[in-house]
Parts: structure tokens; C-alpha cells; sequence
């Protein structure tokens, strides 16, 4: 299972790196639409200018779980079970 990890990009946009799936990462967006799991792929991620950061997956987790526009079922039962765990580390992407 990959180590759930919160990703930035320049402009403060937040993701939630939730699994691997294959070549493809399994991401969770947030934005002003209900919040989904997209595959990207690790240099798609790099080209939209994402990085990894220090927060916690955890607490990113409980805040997207309260997002206003709705969490969809599949992402609301993945952020639920980062929420519950002890998810500390974070992933590196090559």
C-alpha cells in the first residue's frame, strides 16, 4: 500500500496522494468541485507543479472530509481510512 502523502503545487492547491494503481498514482484534488479520486500519472503530477509537503496526510484527510462541495463515495471511504490510521511518513516522488 503507498504511504499517503500531501502534495502542493505554486499556487497553494492541495492533493492527496492516496494509493498506486498500476504506473499511476490514485489522487484526491482539492477544489471547488465534489472532491474525486483521478489517476495521474508521477510526471503528471511534476508538470502541474506539484511537490511533496510536510503536512500531515492525517489531517489533510479530516479537512477534505468536511469539503463543502461533497466527497464522492469512493474518495469519502479512502479519507476516512487515512483519517483513522497512523499515516505519519510521506512518499517521495522519483
Amino acid at each position: 500500500m503507498t504511504q499517503p502523502t500531501v502534495i502542493i503545487n505554486q499556487h497553494r492547491q492541495t492533493a492527496l496522494i492516496v494509493a498506486a494503481s498500476g504506473k499511476k498514482l490514485l489522487v484526491i484534488k482539492l477544489g471547488k468541485g465534489k472532491l474525486t479520486v483521478t489517476a495521474s500519472s508521477a510526471e503528471e503530477i511534476r508538470q502541474q507543479g506539484y511537490t511533496v509537503s510536510d503536512y500531515s496526510p492525517k489531517q489533510a484527510a479530516l479537512s477534505y472530509l468536511q469539503h463543502g462541495a461533497g466527497v464522492s463515495a469512493r474518495a469519502h471511504k479512502i479519507l476516512e481510512k487515512i483519517a483513522n490510521s497512523e499515516c505519519s511518513a510521506n512518499l517521495k516522488l522519483i
